[in-house]
């Protein structure tokens, strides 16, 4: 059995999603998608054209903070009532 929450990376970005709330159909990942229990936002990445100098977008970036408090968040989420009680605060 999988954990009912789960960690969605992707284009930059990264949430905390509720399988019990998330439509299989919807293939988007914002802040207000159904199901998102938490969402980062990553950075935007640059890079430096190595013919002509100028600066062009390069991508989005998400930060080693966001993916582990994704992750703490998860973990947390997914603890079951009897590991919840032996959990330290």
């Amino acid at each position: 059995m999988s954990n009912r929450y789960y960690i969605d990376e992707r284009s930059g970005c990264i949430a905390v999603r509720d399988r019990e709330r998330t439509d299989p159909d919807y293939s988007g990942l914002h802040a207000d998608t159904e199901g998102v229990v938490e969402y980062w936002d990553g950075r935007r990445t640059e890079k430096k054209c190595s013919e002509c100098g100028h600066v062009q977008f390069a991508g989005w970036e998400v930060s080693e903070a966001d993916r582990a408090a994704a992750a703490e968040l998860c973990d947390r989420l997914n603890l079951k009532p009897d590991d919840q009680a032996r959990a330290p605060s």
